[in-house]
């Protein structure tokens, strides 16, 4: 059977089109389901690697090893379509955190340009056997067509001041798990006096099955101290947060620049 140069036409479009409308999702290979939390500690992790780290298309920013699944394969984190730009580790974490507050638990898709058009560039999780993780990405990678954008994201700055976080922000409390507040990490903090840099938890909280952690992000290599960390906090408990979120610490409303997070920690 012949189809005509028209009708190949209209389909690749309406698939091009299909891949754009798609948007950030929680997509990925059939092994995804029963790795629920992979996301969540890929995320922690890479909150102790260098944040100004810049990563590639393709580059595996980090893989963890499932303990469940039959093979151990490895929930791996990269960037496809993104031509010659690159990110850094503190960029990836918002793009992790959007997936997280999306609800995906494991695998997933986040666009990294202004608009929702992942063919123009993806922070992409997924699971991948072990092994074989290079294979798999490249794979993955030749899913979608590529093309380049020359304008940065500004997911950081639509966020700005927020209630966001992981899933686990939403747990706690039940079946006698304890959870913790803002207002918790803030009683404990005003307690003491301290200076505190990028990454560094300044206080925790039991909460769930983990810790609802205080720290900064993307300030580089400038300090907060006790005071200045309160009034952030302050805040947060103002915007109506209860147990998760974000605040800038410059003057305007963009969290790339810096941040002070309250986010559940494994």
């Amino acid at each position: 059977m012949f189809f005509s140069t028209l009708t190949i036409a209209t389909a690749l479009a309406a698939l091009l089109a299909t891949a754009s409308a798609r948007g950030i999702n929680c997509q990925g290979s059939g092994l995804c389901p029963g790795n629920k939390g992979l996301l969540n500690q890929a995320l922690t992790q890479l909150r102790t690697k260098d944040q100004h780290q810049q990563w590639s298309q393709n580059e595996k920013l980090i893989c963890i090893e499932s303990s469940i699944t039959i093979g151990k394969p490895n929930l791996c984190i990269f960037y496809q379509n993104i031509g010659d730009r690159k990110f850094t580790t503190a960029q990836s974490i918002q793009y992790i955190e959007g997936l997280l507050n999306h609800g995906c638990q494991a695998c997933g898709s986040i666009p990294t340009d202004d608009g929702n058009d992942v063919s123009k560039g993806e922070l992409t999780a997924n699971m991948v056997a072990s092994g074989n993780q290079k294979r798999a990405i490249d794979a993955d990678a030749k899913l979608t067509k590529r093309r380049d954008v020359e304008h940065p994201s500004q997911l950081f700055r639509r966020q700005g001041i927020n209630c966001n976080g992981g899933a686990a922000c939403r747990l706690g409390g039940l079946a006698g798990t304890p959870r913790g507040k803002i207002s918790d990490l803030y009683d404990t903090i005003s307690a003491g006096n301290g200076i505190f840099r990028n990454g560094e938890q300044i206080e925790c909280k039991p909460h769930a099955s983990g810790r609802l952690c205080a720290f900064y992000q993307n300030i580089g290599n400038r300090s907060f101290n006790t005071q200045q960390t309160l009034e952030y906090l302050n805040r947060l408990l103002e915007h109506g947060c209860e147990v998760c979120g974000s605040v800038p610490t410059d003057d305007g409303n963009d969290v790339s620049k810096g941040e002070l997070t309250v986010n559940y920690v494994a």
